[in-house]
C-alpha cells in the first residue's frame, strides 16, 4: 500500500497550471492518496477590494475546506491562514489556523504522510512539524529571497527547511548550487512537459514565415520585458497573449494587433495556442529571474514551433533548441528570419528534447528518489 502524500503548495489549485498541481495529479494517478494544500501565503497582500474579496472567498471555502476529490486519490484542501509575515499573524497561525489545518489533513490522509513542501515559510515549517511526516521533500522551485514583500527571515526559514527535509530537489542549476551550500545531496529535478497535451499542435507543414507570435503565462513588469512585446507588435506581427496582465501589462492592449485571450485552464491551453507560428519568452534579466527554468519552455518546444527567449542561465543551457535574444530589436530580427533550414532542424531537436523531458519521466525520477530515502 502506498503512503499518503501532502503537497504544501505555493499556489491555488485553479491558478495557472504548474509544477505543484502536476505533481499532485501524478502522485494521485500512481496510487498515492494525495492532499493538495493550497497556498498558505508568502507575503502580505495589497490592502484593496480585490484582496478583501479573495479573503472572504477563502473564509467561505474554509468552511468546506476538504473539497470533493478532483479525481481518484486527490483532494484539494483550502486552508484558512494568516500571512507568514508579522509576528501577530504567526501567533494566530500557531494558535488557531495551523491546528485546524492539521485536523483537516488528518481526516484526509491520516498519519505520517510524505510531504512535498514549496514556500519555505514559518507556516510551512509549523505544518510539517504537526504532520509528523514519514519523509519531507523540499522541492525548491524559486529563489524566494528575491520576491517582494516576503518575510524578513525568509532566508532563515528556508535554511531550516533545507536542514529539516529528507530530500531536496531543485528546478534549476542556479537553485541547485545555492542549496548545495547546505545540502550537498540536493539534486536537480528540472521542469517538464505533458508532452502529448502539447504535441497535438505539431504540424507536418510549418508556415513559411511567422505571422502570429505568442507568450502564454502571466505578463508582469517585474518578470517580463514589456518593451520586447511592444516591439514585436509594433513590427507588424500579431501578438497573442494568453494569461493574466498586471497594470503595466494592460497597456499592451492599446497596441493594434494584440490579441489577449485571458487566463485559460490547462486543458484548454492547446486550443488557445492553435494558429501560433512562434513563441517568445522575453524574461527580464534580474536577480529573481536568474534562478528560474521556465516549464513553458518544454511546452513551447513540444508544439513544434520555434522559440525565441531571453538569455537566462537556463535558456543558455538550451541554446541548441531555442533562439536567444537580448534586445527588443533582436527578437524582431530573429522572428523575421525564422523558417529556414536551421529553424526546421532546431524544431525537430526541440520536439525530441520535450519528449525526453515528459512529466512522466520526471515523476518516475522523483518517485525513485523518495523510495530510496524511505
Amino acid at each position: 500500500m502506498k503512503p499518503p502524500v501532502v503537497i504544501l503548495a505555493g499556489v491555488r489549485w485553479d491558478f495557472l497550471w504548474q509544477r505543484h498541481q502536476t505533481l499532485a495529479t501524478l502522485f494521485a494517478g500512481a496510487g498515492y492518496p494525495t492532499a493538495f494544500v493550497e497556498t498558505t501565503g508568502l507575503a502580505n497582500p495589497p490592502w484593496n477590494a480585490a484582496t478583501l474579496r479573495k479573503a472572504l472567498g477563502r473564509v467561505r471555502s474554509s468552511r468546506r475546506a476538504e473539497k470533493e476529490p478532483r479525481e481518484k486519490n486527490l483532494t484539494v484542501y483550502s486552508p484558512l491562514a494568516a500571512p507568514p509575515t508579522l509576528e501577530v499573524f504567526r501567533w494566530a497561525n500557531r494558535k488557531f489556523f495551523v491546528p485546524r489545518v492539521l485536523r483537516g489533513l488528518g481526516r484526509i490522509v491520516g498519519n505520517h504522510p510524505l510531504v512535498v513542501a514549496y514556500p519555505p515559510t514559518r507556516t510551512t515549517l509549523d505544518l510539517i512539524s504537526g504532520l509528523a511526516p514519514g519523509l519531507v521533500l523540499y522541492d525548491c522551485s524559486d529563489d524566494y529571497e528575491r520576491f517582494a514583500g516576503v518575510p524578513k527571515d525568509i532566508a532563515e526559514t528556508e535554511r531550516d527547511l533545507l536542514l529539516r527535509a529528507d530530500l531536496v530537489s531543485c528546478t534549476s542549476q542556479h537553485l541547485l548550487e545555492k542549496a548545495r551550500l547546505l545540502r550537498p545531496d540536493a539534486f536537480l529535478s528540472g521542469p517538464a512537459v505533458d508532452y502529448d497535451h502539447f504535441a497535438v499542435l505539431q504540424s507536418s507543414n510549418p508556415p513559411k514565415r511567422v505571422s502570429t507570435v505568442c507568450f502564454f503565462g502571466d505578463v508582469t513588469g517585474e518578470r517580463i520585458d514589456l518593451e520586447v512585446l511592444r516591439s514585436i507588435a509594433g513590427a507588424g506581427f500579431g501578438l497573442r497573449l494568453v494569461g493574466g496582465l498586471d497594470r503595466a501589462g494592460k497597456n499592451l492592449l492599446e497596441i493594434p494587433g494584440v490579441d489577449h485571450r485571458g487566463e485559460v485552464s490547462h486543458p484548454e491551453l492547446p486550443s488557445a495556442l492553435a494558429g501560433v507560428d512562434a513563441f517568445v519568452l522575453p524574461y527580464r534579466l534580474n536577480a529573481m529571474t536568474r534562478a528560474i527554468s521556465p516549464a513553458k519552455t518544454y511546452e513551447c518546444l513540444a508544439t513544434g514551433r520555434p522559440v525565441v527567449a531571453a538569455p537566462l542561465p537556463a535558456m543558455r543551457e538550451l541554446d541548441q533548441y531555442v533562439y536567444l535574444a537580448e534586445r527588443p530589436e533582436d527578437y524582431v530580427r530573429t522572428l523575421h528570419g525564422l523558417w529556414d533550414a536551421e529553424t526546421k532542424d532546431k524544431v525537430k531537436a526541440g520536439i525530441d528534447l520535450a519528449r525526453d523531458n515528459s512529466w512522466q519521466v520526471r515523476f518516475d525520477e522523483l518517485e525513485a528518489a523518495l523510495w530510496r530515502a524511505l
